[in-house]
Formats: C-alpha cells, sequence, structure tokens
C-alpha cells in the first residue's frame, strides 16, 4: 500500500468532545438576559442541538458493499532493499474513492476503543481517498488489500460512532438543564418571575356531576415585579389548572353517552351552552360565549380580574380543510397573553373512527404547527402551534373530538 495520511491519529476524540462541551456552556452563558427571556426556549434547544451534534461518518454502500470507485492510476517509482542493496522498484499507484456520509472532522480522531493497526487514507470533502501500491498485476491482491483496508476504516467508524452516540444523548439532557438552569437564575436576578399571579377559586361543595370531583384547591399565578428591562412576564394559567380544565370538558363526553336523546338535535350554541354551565359550575372565573377578543370572537372565553386565561372554540367536523380554518380563526383571535386553547370538534353522521385518524396530521400540515404531545386518550390530542404575532410565542392547543348522538 501506497502510505499516505494516518486516519483516526490527531487527536483523540475524548478530548474534542470535552472542548465542544465547554463551547456549549460558553455559548449559553452569553445569550443576553432579554434574548433568552423572550425567544422560545424550545427553539433554542432545537439550535444548540443542531449545531452540537455529530454525525459520525458511515461509508456509503450500494448493496450492502462498499461504494468505491477508481479515480486515478499511475506509474511511480520508489526505493526498496533487496539482499542489502537498495534497488529502484516500479509500481502503479491506484487510487480509490469511497463517498461517504457524516462528520468528515471524525476521521481525525482516535476513539475510545482502538488497535494497534490504523488506516491511511486522504480526506477530501465528502469522499475519503485511499491509495495502494502494486508492483504486479495479481488482481486478487489488490482485492484483499482494499478489503482488508475498507475493514479497519469501518471497526475504526464502528467506535467512533459508539462515542458520538454517547454524546449525543448526554448533550440532549445537558442542554435542556443548562438553558433552564440559566432562564431561572436570570429570572431570579431581575427579581421576576415568569408569570402574573391570578387566582381561581373552585366552587366548594360542587357535585362530582360527571366524574370524581377536581380537589377544591386556591389556585395563583405568581405576579410578576416591576422591571425596567424589556423583558416584561405575562400573565398566563398554569399548566396544571389548564388540564383540569380539559378535563372537565372531556366530561360531557359521558353526559353525552348517558343521556344521548338530549343532544340529537343540538346546534353549535347549543353544545356550547351546556359546556358553559360545567365551566361556571366548576369555577368562579367568568365563562362568557362569543366574546369579542384581540381581532375575533370566540365560543367560550374564561376570563378572571379582566383578562382572559382560557378560550376554546367549538365546531362540527367538516372535513380537514374545515379544521384547517377553525386552527386560522383560533389563531386569529389570540392576543399576545392567550396561550392556552381548546377546539372542541362534535362529530354528527360521520364516521368517528375516521374524523379521529385524521386530525393528528390535520393539524401537522398546518403552516403554525410545531409538534404534538403524547396522549393517554383517544379522543384528546394536544399540540404546540407558533402564534401569528410572534413566531417565538408558543401556544397549547387541545383538540377534543365528541361524537354527537344522532
Amino acid at each position: 500500500m501506497c502510505k499516505t495520511n494516518p486516519l483516526f491519529n490527531t487527536d483523540r476524540l475524548y478530548n474534542f468532545l470535552e472542548k465542544s462541551k465547554v463551547q456549549i456552556y460558553t455559548e449559553i452563558e452569553s445569550l443576553g438576559a432579554n434574548y433568552l427571556l423572550s425567544v422560545n426556549l424550545d427553539d433554542v434547544f432545537e439550535y444548540l442541538i443542531d449545531k452540537y451534534s455529530i454525525i459520525p461518518p458511515e461509508l456509503i454502500k450500494v448493496d450492502n458493499n462498499v461504494n468505491i470507485e477508481l479515480i486515478e492510476q499511475r506509474e511511480t517509482e520508489f526505493k526498496k532493499e533487496d539482499w542489502g542493496r537498495i534497488i529502484n522498484v516500479k509500481a502503479n499507484i491506484y487510487v480509490f474513492s469511497i463517498p461517504f456520509n457524516g462528520d468528515e472532522k471524525m476521521f481525525k480522531y482516535q476513539p475510545s476503543s482502538f488497535s494497534s493497526i490504523l488506516p491511511y487514507g486522504n480526506v477530501n470533502g465528502k469522499e475519503l481517498h485511499i491509495s495502494f501500491a502494486v508492483t504486479d498485476h495479481d488482481s486478487n491482491a489488490l482485492k484483499q488489500k482494499m478489503d482488508k483496508e475498507i475493514n479497519t476504516i469501518e471497526q475504526y467508524l464502528g467506535w467512533i460512532k459508539n462515542d458520538v452516540i454517547k454524546f449525543n444523548n448526554e448533550l440532549k439532557r445537558t442542554i435542556f438543564e443548562k438553558l433552564e438552569t440559566r432562564k431561572e437564575k436570570l429570572l431570579k436576578d431581575q427579581g421576576l418571575v415568569a408569570s402574573l399571579g391570578i387566582p381561581i377559586r373552585q366552587r366548594k361543595n360542587t357535585s362530582a356531576t360527571y366524574t370524581t370531583p377536581i380537589v377544591r384547591k386556591l389556585i395563583t399565578i405568581p405576579k410578576p415585579k416591576a422591571s425596567t428591562t424589556p423583558f416584561k412576564p405575562e400573565p398566563e394559567l398554569e399548566k396544571k389548572i389548564y388540564e383540569e380544565i380539559i378535563s372537565t370538558l372531556k366530561n360531557m363526553a359521558i353526559v353525552m353517552e348517558r343521556s344521548p336523546s338530549a343532544f340529537v338535535k343540538m346546534g353549535e350554541e347549543d353544545l356550547r351552552t351546556h359546556f358553559l354551565v360545567q365551566l361556571n359550575g366548576q369555577y368562579e372565573g367568568q365563562a362568557s360565549g362569543e366574546t369579542f377578543n384581540f381581532q375575533g370572537k370566540t365560543d367560550i372565553l374564561i376570563r378572571v380580574d379582566g383578562k382572559n386565561i382560557f378560550i376554546a372554540e367549538c365546531k362540527f367536523w367538516t372535513g380537514p380543510k374545515g379544521l384547517h380554518e377553525t386552527i386560522d380563526q383560533v389563531l386569529g383571535y389570540l392576543s399576545w397573553r392567550d396561550t392556552k386553547v381548546a377546539i372542541l370538534l362534535f362529530n354528527r353522521n360521520k364516521d368517528f373512527s375516521s374524523v379521529l385518524s385524521q386530525i393528528p396530521n390535520t393539524v401537522k400540515s398546518h403552516s403554525n404547527y410545531k409538534k404534538q404531545f403524547v396522549s393517554n386518550s383517544e379522543t384528546g390530542f394536544s399540540f404546540i402551534l407558533k402564534s401569528k404575532v410572534d413566531d417565538n410565542r408558543e401556544l397549547i392547543v387541545t383538540l377534543l373530538a365528541f361524537d354527537i348522538p344522532q
């Protein structure tokens, strides 16, 4: 073989990964307070993961064989010792190219597992070039040399991959914890808390109309202190209370199952009224219908002390296009402060299973879709959508489907 440069030998991979961790910490610490408190933290997380994650190199194969191509053949002459004499030997140099995917820098580093035998080659963009010097025309011997060298390279790439996968997995946890810690510190430094206190007292002695009653609690959201910085924390409904409200709405399905005849002829307004009665029966906020909000109006709006803490839209299922339009409608209603919403979707005279199967992909195809939460309900779906007025603002949208008796 015509030896070029040894691969996996410039530095230890461990050292490179440790330096990367330091760079991550430094970048997170350098993020300005106003930026980190204003921007969506999930977006920063995804950006850092994308920037610092490593894609381990893999040789491209075709039909399970390495995709190798002869790119150069030339004659050369080199000196060789022969029985105590130095003689000139003529040979042919064959240079082969192997394309690969992944981070080309990884060919420089020694993994945590390695052998005493190093492969040789040159990295040129996304191609690995390996060279062999042949003094005869024995194709089988050349093929054996190539196979041996490629096997050694793939063994090293396997070791690299093991180290990189471990690093990438730790990276997600490390970045998430570091971002959360820094954001919490910045909030404390400014003497602020991330949300405004809004008490929502649930009524005492409320009967368990549909299910086991929620434990009655005084619900408060911390009120932010005044700050001269541009960042202004806003009021928001605690996730736990939002989930309790969603649970209250879900329980209406039980009522429909127990008294189907009462719902046969109901339209959107009648159905909405039943949901309003249940919400007002559980919470001492103000649940109203068709209340104007920002640039539109919404079917159900819960207000406490003049602040919108929850909104929902009631619609009959008319197909994916109708759901898209409903999402646009809800996003158009939302002011900057409203971050938790629900869409109550009623199905009548249609295959309910088919409707349920279409909901996730329909929402995911919307231009404001970001991600879907795992749900333990067959008729409930939760998503994160981005706001129309600010891409950094995330909206939690829960979609509840109800099969209305015919």
